[in-house]
């Protein structure tokens, strides 16, 4: 009896391990692969379904995947939305005339246009779906600089040549519709803060060497003088960036880096860039606030109207007082770098797109 009782037991354990072994084999094959990871696409972008004979400029970005695009005929302008992913566009407005200006709020949300037909110029504010909310007549045909303020949307400047030598500049308020005169010895006054702007008076100096750096209150109509030695300058946000011709090297441009606006933080130099013996300033862009600052910069110094130059998008990196090279560019043009930091618009009418990741350059019209 005891002898059957330790078969059975005998038996029972090798079913059990039978069992166990089987079990262990299903759970092995059921253990998921590793799978490496897809490398990362291209991105694909489209060109603008337009004919080059109509395509007059990318004006800027409206979000990280559209841009707007001004188009036309003859005397008969339009603006549109493109996406640089989809492809798809899609006209948001038509002037009926020649657009000259066009500028995009720092939300996104409006445009401001400059208008010229036969019943003379124009200022015009529209909304993303083009309906006009705004008009300002303008006294000149002759184009017209504009800076919108990004703290306070209801304060553009307006400047432009009245003669020769004389400048208008003036703070267009969009909730008066009224344009007050403002100090400035500078055509392109910035602003800096709701009611802050910044500018630059040269002394009437064509070459551009010297200049003295101001700042203006809207609220006092009063200008003080906050340093001298400075030719011009790049401000977006808090980042502020002067430059000044180098006092050791002829071949050399300064950049003084200041953040928060007036904290010093660093400087470095750059290779000089003239034309017909007049100062030429790099191209910057930054995307957001405490973000890297990018450009476009001449790989050695250069005369311009002696030869084209060499010239590059890269990074400036001030800790390390150098350029961050990226990708050979073929012109010394400007940029706008999109919100998210990982592509630009590049070009004198922003016919390209900078992809800074795959560090390549992509065509969004179809060129001759």
């Amino acid at each position: 009896m005891e002898s059957k009782k330790k078969k059975v037991k005998v038996l029972n354990l090798v079913i059990l391990l039978f069992s166990a072994t089987l079990f262990l084999i299903s759970c092995t094959k059921k253990q998921p692969t590793e799978v490496p990871e897809p490398e990362k696409k291209a991105l694909s972008y489209k060109e603008i379904p337009i004919d080059y004979e109509s395509f007059r400029k990318v004006i800027g970005w409206m979000s990280d995947e559209e841009v707007l695009v001004h188009t036309g005929e003859i005397n008969n302008d339009t603006l549109s939305l493109f996406n640089i992913f989809t492809g798809e566009i899609t006209p948001i407005y038509e002037a009926e005339s020649i657009i000259l200006t066009a500028i995009i709020s720092e939300d996104k949300q409006q445009v401001l246009i400059q208008v010229v037909g036969e019943n003379g110029g124009e200022l015009r504010i529209i909304d993303k779906s083009g309906s006009v909310i705004q008009m300002l007549p303008l006294e000149t045909k002759g184009f017209v600089n504009v800076n919108w303020n990004p703290a306070n949307k209801n304060h553009i400047f307006i400047s432009y040549y009245q003669s020769d030598t004389e400048i208008v500049v003036g703070n267009w308020n969009l909730e008066t519709n009224e344009v007050v005169s403002i100090p400035s010895a500078s055509l392109t006054p910035m602003w800096y803060s709701a009611n802050l702007y910044l500018y630059v008076d040269n002394n009437d100096d064509f070459s551009l060497e010297t200049g003295d750096f101001y700042m203006g209150d809207i609220r006092t109509n009063d200008s003080l003088r906050l340093k001298s030695q400075v030719s011009d300058f790049f401000v977006h946000e808090d980042t502020f960036i002067t430059y000044t011709p180098s006092d050791f090297a002829d071949d050399e441009l300064l950049l003084n880096y200041q953040y928060p606006f007036m904290v010093d933080q660093s400087f470095m130099a750059i290779p000089k860039v003239t034309m017909n013996d007049r100062l030429v300033f790099p191209y910057l862009s930054q995307a957001a606030r405490n973000t890297p600052v990018y450009g476009v910069f001449a790989k050695e110094a250069v005369q311009l109207e002696l030869k084209t130059g060499d010239f590059e998008f890269g990074k400036l990196n001030f800790d390390h007082k150098t350029i961050e090279p990226i990708l050979d560019l073929p012109d010394n043009a400007p940029i706008s770098i999109a919100k998210n930091g990982k592509y630009s618009l590049y070009g004198w009418r922003y016919e390209s797109i900078i992809d800074i990741e795959q560090q390549t350059i992509y065509s969004l019209i179809d060129m001759p």
